[in-house]
């Protein structure tokens, strides 16, 4: 066991960064990590111990048909070619006769590049919300969280000028740590969603004239 160990341990590493070769064929390599994927969750374990990059790898250029070959292979010890020898046999087969990986899930957006692709597009924030089955306000703070760390340009329509005039003054006044004494000073009408707004855009028009 301790043989197979020390075999095993330098594969782990090479794993993360290892390139595949020009005499790999990738989809065979996909095809086989596949496999491993599929054999590590029916054994509750992680997939690098069931089996290596560099072992499957080396399967890929080999293509192996016995127990004999198999063993010759780096990470292979006479345990795991009892334990995988024939699924893998039983993979290669399906390979040849035409089988490949099923093609993986699309990877979805984050709400924040799906509120600024559809902000791009000319939407309005009640649009994005019924789009994102979202409240109007959980889409209101992400873009001014968006707008104060730098991801996104505030856009002056969001909020009319003379509320942005009067919203401006009083965060001259009161400062832009909280935003419920902001409202209390500001005439009726204004709502919260376009102080935060403001409050993003001058917080990081702050941020930009101290790193500046």
């Amino acid at each position: 066991m301790q043989g197979e160990r020390a075999r095993i341990a330098p594969d782990r590493v090479a794993s993360n960064a290892a390139p595949v070769g020009s005499d790999i064929d990738p989809e065979l390599r996909e095809y086989l990590r596949e496999w491993r994927r599929e054999t590590a969750k029916q054994q509750n374990t992680a997939a690098f111990i069931v089996m290596h990059d560099t072992t499957l790898d080396e399967i890929c250029r080999i293509h192996p048909h016995s127990v004999r070959e198999l063993l010759h292979i780096s990470g292979i010890g006479e345990r795991k070619a009892e334990l995988y020898g024939q699924s893998i046999f039983d993979a290669l087969r399906r390979f040849e006769k035409g089988s490949r990986s099923s093609p993986g899930p699309e990877k979805k957006a984050s709400p924040a590049a799906e509120t600024m692709r559809l902000l791009a597009e000319g939407r309005t924030f009640d649009e994005i919300a019924a789009i994102r089955g979202r409240q109007r306000s959980t889409i209101v703070s992400l873009i001014s969280d968006l707008v104060e760390r730098g991801e996104l340009k505030f856009q002056p329509e969001w909020v009319d000028q003379k509320k942005q005039n009067k919203i401006v003054d009083a965060c001259g006044k009161l400062g832009l740590s909280k935003l419920a004494p902001i409202k209390e000073a500001l005439p009726p009408g204004f709502t919260y969603e376009e102080i935060r707004l403001v409050v993003a855009h001058l917080r990081r028009q702050e941020e930009d004239n101290v790193a500046s």
